[in-house]
């Protein structure tokens, strides 16, 4: 599985079924602007998750950051910096170097919903539509994703921040 197993290719996600993926992006949409995430499920990053297999496999996953750039014409830029690790029952997890991950897309939005549409051509290969909701410089992500054989539900939270491109 791709990497981005971690925020979106990790990412099994419900969709909304009123939203169309042909739709345009709203003039209602949230600010062009980079947004910075602030916690994962309630935790400030890094983020860390850990599981282990029925064999003893142990598997982590740090998030280290995430920004999602919101630009006009209803596209996006999301910058993951991450990373992945296993160690077989009985060694020591060692720490593994970062990881990162760039994924275009489009985006559309509806009332304060936003609909996440990766660009297959431009990193999205693979990777699953995200739905989430924003407010005035804020964001809201839930995800799903794959840590070993455990899939898990998380909250990602992004908030704005200028001093970021």
């Amino acid at each position: 599985m791709h990497p981005l197993a971690c925020l979106f290719a990790i990412a099994a996600f419900v969709l909304t079924p009123d939203l169309s993926a042909q739709a345009t992006p709203s003039a209602a949409g949230p600010a062009v602007a980079s947004y910075v995430a602030v916690s994962v499920n309630g935790g400030r990053l890094p983020s860390t998750d850990q599981v282990t297999d029925p064999h003893g496999t142990r598997f982590l996953v740090e998030f280290d950051e995430l920004v999602i750039a919101i630009r006009a014409r209803g596209e996006f830029r999301a910058s993951l910096r991450y990373r992945q690790t296993l160690a077989e029952k009985g060694t020591v997890i060692q720490r593994e170097p970062i990881q990162s991950m760039t994924v275009y897309g489009r985006y559309v939005a509806q009332g304060n919903t936003l609909r996440f549409i990766p660009d297959p051509k431009r990193g999205g290969k693979g990777i699953e539509i995200l739905d989430g909701t924003f407010a005035p410089g804020r964001i809201d992500v839930p995800f799903w994703y794959r840590n070993g054989q455990v899939s898990r539900r998380a909250q990602v939270v992004l908030r704005r921040d200028p001093t970021r491109f």
